[in-house]
């Protein structure tokens, strides 16, 4: 039980960590006007939750949802926000600026993220500073992040490979992720994550079909 309880918290904080860089994003911005909508789920584990859900006593994974915004400004600059949900976690709203410095064969770009996550009834408030870099396909994402509770303050850092599939008749671009997680709180446990993201131009959504 207690085994249980250390390894929910140490995920909840993981959880908190990797989402405001923009789980679903590389070194590429929109151009300026253009805006981008789009959903998001993955799934977090390490080694004692698969050993435990072997024998039938614990879940393997824990999930979540993101529903994300995304609007591209002036000098390679792009603004985002996204509201997560999960089994295990509160509802959550976060924000990013995103700065592309370089623009050529190999994309770099720099990104902070704020969150403010609402778990038990304690506001948890996160700064997230990242680096991604990579192609229009494939992309690295390293990132620190500060979580601060009225309790509890911890750091944890997050790096992410993903790639950018774009579905060029239909507009959509899908982006699978792979990422492995370490908190300072625990640092002998290794946490991996596996995700997808769907994304396309918000006048490109339609409910009703045209």
């Amino acid at each position: 039980m207690i085994k249980r309880a250390s390894l929910l918290s140490v995920c909840i904080i993981l959880l908190i960590s990797c989402y405001p860089m923009g789980t679903f994003q590389g070194p590429d911005v929109l151009p300026q006007g253009q805006e981008s909508a789009g959903i998001g789920l993955s799934w977090m584990t390490n080694i004692i939750s698969l050993e435990d859900s072997s024998s039938g006593s614990e879940d393997a994974f824990f999930a979540d949802g993101s529903i994300m915004l995304r609007r591209g400004f002036a000098h390679n600059t792009e603004i985002g926000f996204k509201l997560t949900r999960g089994s295990n976690i509160g509802l959550a709203l976060m924000s990013d600026v995103k700065w592309q410095f370089l623009n050529g064969p190999v994309n770099v770009a720099v990104d902070l993220g704020v969150s403010y996550w609402s778990i038990d009834g304690r506001g948890w408030v996160g700064y997230h500073p990242s680096l991604l870099t990579g192609t229009d396909k494939l992309f690295v994402v390293a990132q620190h992040n500060h979580i601060r509770s009225p309790v509890r303050v911890t750091n944890t850092q997050d790096l992410l490979l993903g790639r950018h599939i774009k579905q060029e008749k239909s507009v959509y671009t899908l982006t699978p992720f792979v990422g492995i997680h370490r908190s300072d709180a625990a640092r002998d446990n290794v946490y991996y994550s596996l995700g997808f993201g769907f994304k396309q131009p918000i006048d490109k959504w339609s409910i009703v079909g045209r």
